[in-house]
């Protein structure tokens, strides 16, 4: 693998083609994956440190080290593959080994938030992958990650796309709640002092919080509520459970209350309704690509009236719309 592809893919700047050429190098060994872990830790790690030149310096030998020793895909036979792979692993946990014993603190906490108005796609160390909503935050040790635990806090909304690791489950804590998965995809919505919302889209995760124990299978959602301990419990479609990860914003069958509630859930803001809303029911997706645009295609297809303040959205339905 040429070195520079990969670093480019770690930093989530490759294109199309090359992510290709990485998911296909990532395909022939469980050491080329062990590799792509080591690295993304690391970035992570030394992105944290107190002492930036040595982490840079230290970096820069990583890449050094990368160079020497990871032919590219097409010109390997397997079993240099699986030798120089191994190489790569201990040179760069080596040095890191070192680097961190020498300049890191017995614990190193990483919080990734989002605001308002940006969205983040986070690689964790173990190659999980992330889609942080708006208004949310994202916290784990980044020493102990991996190593003793893969435990991360969650403050808001978000998709996980969890890497299978049978004797490390995956934990998500949120308000008083806490998810297990081994290696699956879910969405949760965990907000404080609003009703928290888990979907899984594929695979089996396990759900604990006062009075509540449940395993969600694919498509099986639950809305519950820490303070009360209320719990609904249904089915509900791939792409809505999926719609953070996929920009949309999923609508079905949903009134003017409905798309308020909706909104404000995804974007974290106050969302009121002027009048007496006619009746009005809409089916459909809106990519996000911001709330002047969403609204916009809101207006068009439901009949939707708006008008955004500092701190708020108003909506209203036209009164010539037909349902």
């Amino acid at each position: 693998m040429n070195e520079k592809i990969l670093f480019r893919y770690i930093y989530e700047l490759s294109n199309a083609a090359e992510r290709e050429m990485v998911a296909a190098w990532l395909q022939q060994s469980e050491r080329n994956r062990d590799i792509l872990v080591a690295l993304v830790k690391r970035k992570q790690q030394l992105e944290g440190a107190a002492d930036q030149q040595a982490a840079d310096t230290h970096w820069e030998r990583v890449q050094a080290a990368m160079n020497e020793e990871v032919p590219a895909v097409k010109n390997i036979r397997p079993w240099w593959l699986y030798s120089a792979a191994a190489a790569l692993v201990t040179v760069a946990m080596g040095i890191g080994w070192l680097w961190q014993h020498q300049h890191m603190p017995a614990a190193q906490p990483v919080k990734l938030s989002t605001t308002g108005k940006n969205k983040q796609v986070i690689t964790l160390p173990d190659g999980t992958r992330v889609w942080l909503q708006y208004n949310s935050s994202l916290e784990y040790d980044a020493r102990a990650f991996n190593n003793s635990n893969r435990q991360v806090i969650l403050n808001g909304a978000a998709f996980f796309n969890v890497n299978g690791s049978p004797d490390k489950p995956f934990r998500v804590s949120t308000h008083q709640t806490t998810i297990t998965v081994l290696g699956t995809s879910f969405s949760i919505h965990a907000r404080e002092h609003e009703m928290q919302e888990i979907a899984v889209a594929s695979g089996k995760i396990n759900v604990q919080a006062a009075q509540l124990n449940i395993n969600l299978l694919p498509m099986q959602r639950i809305k519950y509520d820490p303070v009360t301990h209320a719990l609904l419990s249904d089915s509900t479609s791939l792409d809505r459970i999926t719609a953070v990860r996929d920009n949309l914003l999923v609508f079905e069958n949903d009134d003017l209350p409905s798309i308020a509630r909706k909104l404000s859930q995804w974007y974290n803001r106050d969302v009121i309704i002027h009048g007496t809303p006619h009746r009005v029911s809409f089916t459909g997706s809106v990519q996000d690509n911001g709330i002047q645009p969403v609204l916009e295609g809101l207006s068009f297809l439901a009949g939707v009236e708006y008008k955004i303040t500092a701190d708020t959205i108003i909506l209203s339905l036209k009164r010539n719309h037909k349902k």
